[in-house]
Order: structure tokens, then C-alpha cells, then sequence
């Protein structure tokens, strides 16, 4: 009996550390950290390892590869949205307190007609932000008319959206449009599965979340999982086919320099803004 409990016991454990429940804030721990659920990967980025992350853009759309190349990070991501035809920002990215992609820039954005009538809600979409508050580094995702909080300044922050949790906001940040019951609008497919990035916070901890195309999401299952993780609060990145990251890896040799594209069969699509997660 005491065996079949045993059994019980660590099956239970499995099942809890594949399905991410909780994922428990390690103390002292300085390393990142990766969790992966049948290609549904989490990256854990503890405060204590004192990373510095920043974003990187591109005046030419080019590769998070290469980007990882150029700039010897210990993890780099896609970040924000882009126009694939003119190459121009569709979200905001600051860098170093200065506006580096403005999105009001971009014609095809601004003059578009049918967009026209919600631009407040698209330039307001969520973002991550990295506050200095008085010396000390810490991590935000609001929306981007949000002042920041009191004795903060926003050093860099990237734009995508929609707001995931506590609360997804496909509808509010003009992602998705409904008539009734009939969906109208899906602009970045987020009712129909396929390959997602996004980034969380937890007690100031960093957490990215990539689901390839081995393991397709939703936004609303996307939710789930920021759930099941417990996470304070998080926001989805650009996905899809530009769900891109290369990490140098663990001491454990199954994520040493992991490449993730959204699907290994196909070529990685080149990109215009990433976010860079530096060891200090």
C-alpha cells in the first residue's frame, strides 16, 4: 500500500512540474531556468541572477540568431509587432528613456481606415518595461499611456500585446472583434492554436513562455497557463511564425544552445525588435 501511495505521490509531482502549476519562486537562485511540457517551453529568469534585459531593433529585419550572435546574451526573443510589407513598427519600443520604434510613424498604420475609429485602443496596447525606482531595477507590464509608479522611470520598454493576465484583453486592445456571437476581426489569429510567445512577472522574476507548433495555443489557453503558473501579471509578445529564441543554455546538456523557432520544418522569419537578456 505504502509503494502504491509512493507511486501516487511522485506521479502527482510529474504531472504538477509538466503542467506548470505554480512554478515556485527558487530562492537564491541565479541561473535560468527551463521548463518544457512537450515543446510548451518556460524560461525562468530570477531577479537574484541580477540579469540586465534591453531591447535591440533593427533598421533591417533580420534574425533573433543573429541577433544573439551580435550581442553574446544569454537569451534572446521577438518582441514587438512590424509590418512584414513596409518593414515599420507596429508598437512602441523605448531604449535607454528614448523612443527608438514609434508606431504614429508608420503610414500605413495611421492612414489605414478601418483602423482609424480604435488607434486609441492600438496605441495603448500592454508592454514590459524595465523601471529604474530609485537605483533599484524593476519589471512592469501596463499599458503604454500608463504613468509609471511613483519614484520609477521607464529605461526601455517594448510594446505587443494583448494583456494576458489577470485579464486578456483581446477585445480592449483591438486584437479581436465581435458581432454577437460571430467573431469579425482575429488580427493575430488569437482564438485558432498555433505558436505563441509571451512574457509574465512574478515577485519581480521574469518568466517567457514559448509554445511551438508541437504544442499550439490559443490566447485563452495562453491564459491558462499564466494561471497555472500563478504569475502576477502577463502580456503576449508577437508569435506565430516570428516565435523566435536562442538561449546558451543550462547545465543540463538537453538546453544547451537552444534554438526555437515557431516550426523547426520551415525557415525562422526575420524580425524588427527583440528583447535581450544579458548576464551582468
Amino acid at each position: 500500500m505504502k509503494k502504491i501511495l509512493t507511486a501516487m505521490l511522485v506521479l502527482c509531482c510529474i504531472l504538477c512540474v509538466t503542467a506548470f502549476k505554480c512554478a515556485p519562486k527558487c530562492s537564491g537562485c541565479k541561473n535560468i531556468e527551463v521548463f518544457n511540457d512537450n515543446g510548451l517551453y518556460v524560461f525562468h529568469i530570477p531577479e537574484e541572477g541580477k540579469y540586465k534585459l534591453y531591447p535591440y531593433i533593427s533598421e533591417k529585419l533580420i534574425y533573433n540568431t543573429d541577433v544573439f550572435k551580435k550581442t553574446n546574451a544569454e537569451l534572446v526573443i521577438n518582441a514587438g509587432y512590424f509590418d512584414p510589407k513596409n518593414k515599420q513598427t507596429t508598437s512602441y519600443v523605448l531604449k535607454d528613456k528614448e523612443t527608438v520604434l514609434d508606431p504614429e510613424k508608420n503610414k500605413s498604420l495611421m492612414e489605414n481606415s478601418d483602423l482609424k475609429p480604435y488607434m486609441k485602443k492600438i496605441l495603448n496596447r500592454t508592454e514590459f518595461r524595465v523601471l529604474d525606482c530609485s537605483g533599484n531595477v524593476k519589471y512592469e507590464i501596463s499599458s503604454h499611456k500608463t504613468k509609471p509608479p511613483y519614484r520609477c522611470e521607464i529605461l526601455h520598454s517594448i510594446q505587443a500585446g494583448p494583456l494576458l493576465y489577470p485579464d486578456l484583453r483581446m477585445k480592449e486592445e483591438h486584437f479581436v472583434t465581435t458581432k454577437g456571437t460571430e467573431v469579425t476581426r482575429d488580427s493575430i489569429t488569437a482564438l485558432k492554436k498555433c505558436a505563441r510567445t509571451a512574457i509574465g512577472l512574478k515577485d519581480n522574476d521574469i518568466y517567457i513562455i514559448v509554445a511551438t507548433t508541437s504544442h499550439p495555443l490559443t490566447l485563452p489557453e495562453l491564459y491558462d497557463v499564466c494561471k497555472d503558473l500563478c504569475l502576477d501579471k502577463a502580456m503576449n509578445f508577437d508569435g506565430g511564425g516570428s516565435t523566435s529564441l536562442d538561449f546558451k543554455g543550462t547545465d543540463n546538456p538537453e538546453y544547451k544552445n537552444l534554438h526555437i523557432i515557431s516550426d523547426s520544418n520551415k525557415s525562422a522569419r526575420k524580425l524588427k525588435s527583440f528583447l535581450v537578456v544579458e548576464k551582468q
